[in-house]
């Protein structure tokens, strides 16, 4: 602010009346007129530029005292990539006590600027950063914040690293015979006033506007922006944006998972918390799952929940629902043995959805009987291991041919689940049945569920995967 310290025109009028008037023989006390100037409310509210360049304080910057006065689009330009300095000062009794604004032209790209706020002597009292953004024609401006209680009388502008940029004028707020933020009026510096200065109304404690809001008026009245209605909220498009006082917050919406700016898709048939059927295919799809029905791969045939060979399978021997009959075995579709022949022992094990189950038998001497020992011979009692399924729903076998004695006493039989999509677990359990026939016996038959994944030839009455135990005493 600039104010005349010169004689005013009414003291000067005052003065020629009172030559008059004495001329005539009328005395005047010497102080009936002000002798101090008179500063009108307008000049104390004018805006407050800087007065002069502070020669000793310029480095690398050309036309300094561009950076005098109002802005004109005249500017000080620094010059270096490196960085230069450019000290200005308010002027006595101008010193500033409020945030600063900087006039800036002239950016190809924003840039940050260090600024030193500066006593009388020159002491720094503080610094700050000024965010010189627009990048556009004209002339723009940025505030830098100021909050000591001591008033500065300079200010010192840093050059940007790896920047250029042109200063047209600098600006004091809150002089001393200016305004105050908290005044409830919208003065110099101030981009809002609401009569306080209280942070998270949306007008903040140095009346600025604070992010997420919007102000207007004296006292300004402050609105919530709802990001999430304008489209400026960063959701990703996978989540909720919900609008909170001055910001927003994003949730993945379920079936993805994240931080909400970045949502990513659950598969939840990899991770096997769908809830598809025995048989049915789990497909993933964006945010969630379908469940195809049971596939039964050609030339098996769908036998209610069961997708057997019907050439093989004795409880679906030929077609489904043929069962053979006690020490029978199907062959080619037919029902083959028994009568005092055919095979003295066999283990059929079948499952209730697509995926790969391995049947285990451990004989009474300690052999294992298994897709990994599949026999015949001395290692497995002459026991056989027939049909790896790798997908499907079985059957897999494990059979003593006619014409060979199994070992008598107790068989063990064990089912590992080695491949199912979803694992098994107990939310996805494998439904199983194992049938045994022995010749000249009724057949036996073990239901249950696998609940836990699992390979190997381990077999035992305590392994997880045990089904249950039959008792071979011969042939009957």
């Amino acid at each position: 602010m600039k104010v005349n310290r010169g004689v005013s025109a009414s003291r000067w009028l005052s003065a020629v009346f009172a030559f008059v008037v004495g001329g005539c023989g009328v005395a005047l006390e010497e102080d009936t007129f002000p002798t101090e100037d008179v500063v009108t409310r307008e000049q104390a509210l004018a805006p407050n530029y800087a007065n002069a360049v502070v020669q000793s304080g310029v480095t690398l910057v050309a036309n300094p005292q561009n950076a005098v006065g109002a802005p004109d689009g005249q500017t000080a330009n620094f010059l270096s990539l490196l960085g230069g300095a450019l000290t200005l000062d308010m002027g006595q009794g101008e010193e500033g006590t409020g945030p600063l604004r900087i006039y800036y032209r002239g950016l190809s790209l924003g840039v940050v600027v260090q600024v030193e706020f500066r006593r009388a002597d020159m002491s720094v009292i503080a610094t700050g950063q000024a965010q010189l953004l627009d990048v556009g024609v004209g002339t723009h401006s940025a505030l830098v914040p100021y909050l000591q209680p001591a008033a500065y009388r300079y200010v010192t502008l840093r050059g940007a690293l790896l920047s250029l940029y042109q200063v047209d004028a600098v600006e004091a707020t809150g002089g001393a015979t200016g305004g105050m933020c908290g005044d409830g009026m919208v003065g110099t510096g101030e981009q809002c006033d609401d009569g306080g200065r209280v942070a998270g109304d949306g007008c903040g404690a140095t009346c600025q506007v604070e992010p997420g809001y919007t102000c207007q008026g004296q006292p300004s009245v402050c609105h919530d922006v709802n990001e999430c209605t304008n489209g400026t909220a960063q959701c990703s498009p996978n989540a909720y944006c919900t609008n909170t006082p001055g910001s927003y917050t994003c949730t993945c919406r379920p079936g993805y998972t994240g931080n909400g700016f970045t949502c990513v898709d659950i598969d939840e048939c990899a991770l096997g918390t769908d809830n598809c059927g025995p048989g049915e295919q789990c497909v993933n799809t964006p945010g969630g799952f379908q469940c195809n029905p049971p596939s039964c791969p050609s030339p098996r045939v769908q036998c209610g929940q069961v997708c057997t060979d019907l050439s093989s399978d004795p409880n679906n021997c030929g077609c489904c629902g043929n069962v053979c009959g006690a020490g029978k075995t199907c062959s080619s579709g037919v029902c083959v043995g028994g009568g005092g022949g055919g095979e003295p022992l066999r283990f059929t094990a079948t499952w209730g959805r697509d995926g790969d189950a391995d049947l285990v038998v451990r004989t009474p001497t300690g052999k294992i009987v298994s897709y990994g020992n599949p026999g015949p011979g001395p290692s497995t009692d002459q026991g056989r291991f027939e049909g790896d399924v790798a997908s499907g729903m079985g059957p897999e076998n494990v059979a003593w041919y006619e014409g060979t004695m199994p070992p008598a006493g107790t068989y063990d039989v064990c089912l590992k689940a080695a491949n199912f999509h979803p694992a098994a677990s107990e939310a996805t359990p494998v439904h199983y049945s194992v049938t045994v026939k022995r010749a000249g016996q009724a057949d036996q038959v073990f239901t249950g569920a696998l609940k836990r994944q699992d390979v190997g030839d381990e077999c035992h009455p305590k392994h997880h995967a045990y089904v249950g135990s039959i008792v071979y005493s011969g042939p009957h």
